[in-house]
């Protein structure tokens, strides 16, 4: 039996983003060519609900762009507990 480690969450308190470290190959359907892409995944502590996407980068600009579209997947945000 491998060691576990259980962490509780509350709902909606916190979500847990990372590239995969994995890539998809994607055709473009005109050309036949292939690029391949990073998949951006996203998950609710408490529930485990999933978001993933690719993207073809991890600039800047790819992970912004996911987490926006993360968070209107979601339909809302974190809470800020910096405040």
């Amino acid at each position: 039996m491998s060691p576990t480690m259980r962490q509780d969450h509350v709902a909606g308190d916190k979500v847990f983003v990372d590239y995969s470290g994995k890539k998809i190959a994607i055709a473009d359907p005109l050309t036949g060519a292939i690029r391949e892409a990073e998949i951006f995944v996203a998950v609710l502590g408490a529930s485990g609900f999933t978001y993933a996407q690719a993207t073809w980068t991890q600039t800047l600009p790819d992970w912004i762009g996911a987490h926006v579209r993360m968070f209107r997947f979601f339909g809302d945000v974190p809470p800020d507990r910096a405040r």
